[in-house]
């Protein structure tokens, strides 16, 4: 069966259940909560992909994560594992199952296409999670896998998968504005936070059961920097956010030096501090930008207008610090980058 034209089931981003008898797993139970799960894609946290959005476990109209802090949405019901950007989903990064099961349902076929306006919304309506697979476990768990990469989803209903079984490609199916792979966590049919163990409507600020492998345990992130650059003038965001503007050398002649940085999970109160050091150790640029309020995304630059006949040639040290104080405590989150200005380029 041609699953890419094939839409055996609807998978919309909820709690309920779905058509069609459960796959008996009798005799079974128990998997989930002695081996725990492992991440939905074949990526390393903090490195090539990163947390966009944790379950939103507040009952009420508020978005908070476990931890209390606002790195979710209103009623999101799933854990978002981005990757960096277009070219990246184009060259291909696998969605992998969380634990061995039997697949339930998939569906295929639906466009790669961001979400920008209420009418792309009102497209996708009833098909929010795109392209997507819900995978059964022992035990009465289950996990589902949106957003998937049209013609890339691999099984077929009813198929057993072991962990670590690649499903398809994180793509940019359904209601989504950026490639990434929505993982959600359900035990008999309700959803769960697998940062806790617990009910998503559980509230934050409980004691951690994670139902990650204990051996691979996942890490929190308050705050991901996850993409940094250089360019010569204002960036070109639709460009760097699909990945068509990888700058690591410059001419000495450009006329300005910007540094840009894409991140998850900004706050208000954040300070953004951009500093370029020059190869004789003087700052090219020290510039610090104030966060005012909480978005889930944020691209923020800040740059230096070349004011001689050439910038000093050599390798420059571009570093983007986000500082954060909560409970009085003051933490840093940095990226650094390097960037070579030459001579004649």
């Amino acid at each position: 069966m041609d699953l890419t034209r094939t839409c055996l089931l609807s998978i919309p981003l909820t709690m309920g259940l779905w058509g069609g008898a459960s796959i008996n797993l009798a005799g079974q139970a128990g998997l989930i909560e002695r081996e725990g799960l492992d991440l939905p894609a074949e990526c390393i946290l903090g490195e090539t992909c990163w947390v966009a959005n944790y379950v939103d476990v507040d009952p009420a109209d508020a978005a908070l994560d476990f931890h209390c802090n606002p790195r979710t949405y209103n009623g999101h019901e799933g854990t978002d594992f981005a990757i960096r950007d277009l070219a990246i989903m184009v060259r291909g990064v696998p969605v992998v199952a969380s634990a061995a099961g039997i697949v339930r349902s998939v569906r295929d076929g639906m466009v790669d296409v961001a979400i920008t306006n209420e009418a792309s919304r009102a497209h996708v309506k009833g098909r929010e999670c795109g392209n997507g697979v819900i995978v059964e476990h022992e035990g009465g768990w289950q996990t589902q896998y949106c957003h998937l990469r049209r013609g890339s989803v691999r099984v077929e209903r009813g198929q057993p998968v072991e962990r670590g079984a690649p499903l398809g490609l994180v793509g940019l199916s359904g209601e989504t504005e950026f490639p990434h792979v929505h993982l959600m966590v359900r035990h008999h049919g309700e959803v769960v936070d697998p940062f806790t163990g617990q009910r998503a409507t559980a509230g934050c600020g409980r004691e951690p059961r994670p139902v990650w492998r204990p051996d691979r345990p996942v890490p929190y992130e308050e705050v991901a920097l996850y993409h940094a650059g250089f360019s010569d003038g204002t960036p070109n965001l639709e460009a760097i956010r699909s990945g068509l503007q990888e700058t690591e050398s410059l001419s000495t002649t450009s006329p300005a030096l910007v540094l840009w940085v894409d991140i998850f999970g900004v706050e208000a109160g954040d300070q953004i501090r951009f500093r370029l050091i020059s190869p004789d150790g003087k700052l090219a640029l020290d510039h610090d930008q104030p966060v005012e309020r909480a978005q889930a995304r944020r691209f923020a630059f800040a740059g230096a207008r070349r004011l001689t006949p050439a910038w000093v040639a050599g390798l420059y040290t571009g570093e983007v610090t986000l500082t954060r104080v909560r409970d009085g405590q003051a933490r840093e989150h940095r990226v650094i980058r390097k960037l070579t200005l030459r001579t004649g380029q």
